[in-house]
């Protein structure tokens, strides 16, 4: 059985859009990829809404991606793939953090798990996931109204990042839109399209 980490934040959760409920089992693309995978496959949900790479908010407890990865690291090993799809929450005006910081902040996690110990088991396979880019809305959070732009930015940058590093990348925005409801978050149409991208990428990437 090959363990599967994916560590993100609400569209790895399954945030609904605009209504804050969760999509259940037959929705969420982590749980459609596990149902297309079968039982070779072992698929570890770890989203949280609000999520960040390594930023802490005031009134939010458990946000900081960097201070708690390593415990889904330790608790669910062994692991053969680590999934990370952050960098959405990182763009939030309040931060006020260039695509640059953001980046270099995803770099310093991808090297939290490639450095982590594991023994006795093997270090897993690393894939940095670039999140797909914020749609205009009329119900946008404040937070990232004007950070649309931005987000586009992130794919490029990440791409580049996962060369330097030898990981494996994929850019979310070629498979899926966030929903013109709130334009942050998938609609039930973007889980399935990318839980069916992913089951089919992770099943090529286990034949290698």
């Amino acid at each position: 059985m090959l363990n599967i980490l994916c560590f993100g934040d609400s569209n790895t959760w399954g945030y609904v859009p605009e209504k804050g409920l969760r999509y259940d089992e037959n929705t969420r693309w982590t749980a459609i990829a596990q149902s297309l995978l079968g039982e070779q496959f072992r698929i570890h949900e770890a989203g949280l809404n609000g999520r960040t790479i390594m930023q802490g908010e005031a009134n939010r407890e458990f946000r900081n991606g960097a201070e708690l990865l390593n415990l889904y690291l330790e608790s669910c090993r062994p692991l053969d793939m680590v999934i990370i799809m952050l960098g959405t929450n990182d763009l939030k005006a309040s931060f006020d953090l260039s695509i640059n910081t953001i980046t270099q902040a995803a770099r310093a996690l991808c090297q939290q798990v490639l450095e982590f110990d594991y023994a006795p088991y093997h270090c897993p396979k690393l894939m940095l996931i670039a999140p797909a880019p914020l749609v205009a809305s009329e119900n946008i959070d404040s937070e990232f109204e004007n950070r649309i732009a931005d987000s586009k930015r992130l794919a490029p940058a990440y791409y580049q990042l996962c060369n330097e590093l030898n990981i494996d990348f994929v850019d979310a925005g070629r498979i899926v839109k966030a929903s013109i409801i709130d334009g942050v978050h998938w609609d039930k149409d973007g889980h399935h399209n990318f839980g069916q991208h992913l089951s089919t990428l992770l099943q090529q990437l286990s034949e290698k």
